[in-house]
């Protein structure tokens, strides 16, 4: 059975920012609360939101334990946001996509601008790599 789970991240941007922690002891804690949250929900893949630069995603990883994969969007919004995934499965990615499919019609985002056919963040799509099998033998004693 594969995890999959969503999160917010909540402005992940290194500090010093715009949008940041105000100093490096913040931005571990917040580290730290980050990655506890992740081992405690235990997923295999986590879509996240609010990504700041696209390199701070591997700030969390680098204190969870065992390997994680990332991909994030090369899309932000206008306060340089994105969104994203970490795995413990490897990722292939496959499409950044940013316009809404041919079928749906333009949304109205806000009350103040035209309908739009875009999204404000680009979508990343992957796919996730199988987990290796591992051979189960079954004992039995008589």
């Amino acid at each position: 059975m594969t995890v999959i789970d969503t999160w917010n991240l909540e402005n992940l941007y290194r500090p010093g920012g715009r949008f940041g922690p105000e100093d490096e002891v913040a931005y571990g804690a917040k580290l730290k609360a980050l990655a506890g949250t992740i081992t405690r929900l235990g997923p295999d893949l986590l879509g996240v939101q609010e990504v700041g630069d696209p390199l701070t995603l591997a700030d969390p990883v680098d204190i969870l334990d065992g390997p994680w994969h990332t991909a994030v969007s090369a899309h932000p919004d206008a306060r340089a946001i994105r969104v994203g995934f970490l795995s413990r499965l490897p990722l292939t990615p496959l499409a950044d996509v940013t316009d809404f499919p041919d079928l749906l019609a333009p949304v109205q985002a806000d009350d103040h601008n035209d309908p739009t056919d875009r999204m404000g963040r680009g979508a990343p799509a992957v796919r996730l790599e199988p987990a290796p099998v591992t051979p189960w033998t079954s004992w039995c004693a008589i």
